[in-house]
This record gives C-alpha cells, structure tokens and sequence, in this order.
C-alpha cells in the first residue's frame, strides 16, 4: 500500500483537479485499485466507480481515464510488477 495527497495527485496525472475522494476514484490507473474503504457514523462504505468485480476476480485493465494515458499505466505496471508477485493476475490494455 502506499498513500497519496489526493490534493497534488490531479497535476501529477495531468488530470482537473478532483472534486473529493470519490472523484479522484474515477482517475486512477487501474479499475482494480480504484477502490476505497470508509467509516461514515459507524458505517463502512466502498467507494469504487469501477465495481469491485476486476479487483475480486485479479483483473488489471486500464481506467476509461487512462485510454490515453497507456504509455503511463505501462510504465506503472512494469514499476509495480504485480505478475511477479500474484502470477495468476490478468493484465489487459497492454
């Protein structure tokens, strides 16, 4: 896991600044990690703009965001190497 200031992250990713958490869901890389957790009064939610259905079944494919972005989320899927570390792991949009 590693964390991010959501707040500087849009200019790094060349994106409009987001709005909130749930708008910079949408702006992430991948849909597996496009996923977070809260607690709302005791409550849990998910956020995931995505669904959580490429995440349950390892499945890593690009954000509609990224389509034209493909140069950086292969850059970012070399750095990460997830198919080393979980090779049943399906990457698409490569």
């Amino acid at each position: 896991w590693s964390v991010h200031n959501q707040a500087r992250m849009h200019a790094r990713n060349l994106d409009p600044p987001y709005r909130d958490v749930e708008d910079a869901l949408k702006y992430w890389p991948e849909t597996a990690t496009a996923v977070a957790v809260r607690l709302n009064d005791g409550v849990v939610e998910v956020l995931a703009p995505y669904g959580v259905k490429d995440l349950v079944q390892m499945i890593v494919r690009p954000t509609p965001n990224f389509a034209d972005k493909m140069d950086l989320y292969r850059s970012r899927l070399a750095d990460k190497n997830w198919q080393y570390r979980w090779p049943k792991l399906q990457i698409l949009g490569v």
